[in-house]
């Protein structure tokens, strides 16, 4: 007679992770978040431009409606002037240059040209606004 024998079947615990798929998951996950890293960091420079550009566009309308404010015989000179205005945005200062220039077409008629620049990042950028300014009593 042969003595008993008990077969012992081994249940192998394949319910956990390795560490090698815990590492490929740690890349991938690290790949991943790199690239949105990347366009976080585009859309976050691309809307300060916007930013910028949006602050040059206010300065230079204003700066034209205050010499459009004045009256037609305030609005004189066919020299430049420039001043520099400086401005916070998001824990910056960022100077701002308006120059503005104004012709004598004629005796009634005055054509105002208004710049501004900003650098920022090495990046040169303009604005211009230009209009023609003519004097009501002479109609």
């Amino acid at each position: 007679m042969r003595p008993h024998v008990r077969k012992q079947i081994s249940k192998s615990n394949n319910s956990g992770f390795t560490l090698i798929e815990v590492l490929v998951a740690v890349v991938i996950l690290m790949v991943g978040l790199l690239g949105v890293m990347q366009a976080l960091n585009l859309a976050i420079q691309t809307n300060l431009q916007n930013e910028m550009r949006t602050q040059g566009s206010m300065i230079g309308e204003a700066q034209m409606a205050k010499i459009k404010s004045l009256p037609f015989d305030n609005i004189t000179g066919a020299t430049e002037r420039s001043l520099s205005v400086p401005v916070n945005m998001r824990s910056a200062i960022i100077d701002y240059t308006v120059t503005k220039k104004i012709d004598n077409v004629s005796s009634t008629t005055r054509r105002i040209n208004v710049g501004v620049s900003w650098t920022h990042r090495g990046n040169h950028q303009d604005y211009v606004v230009s209009s023609v300014v003519t004097d009501p009593r002479a109609h």
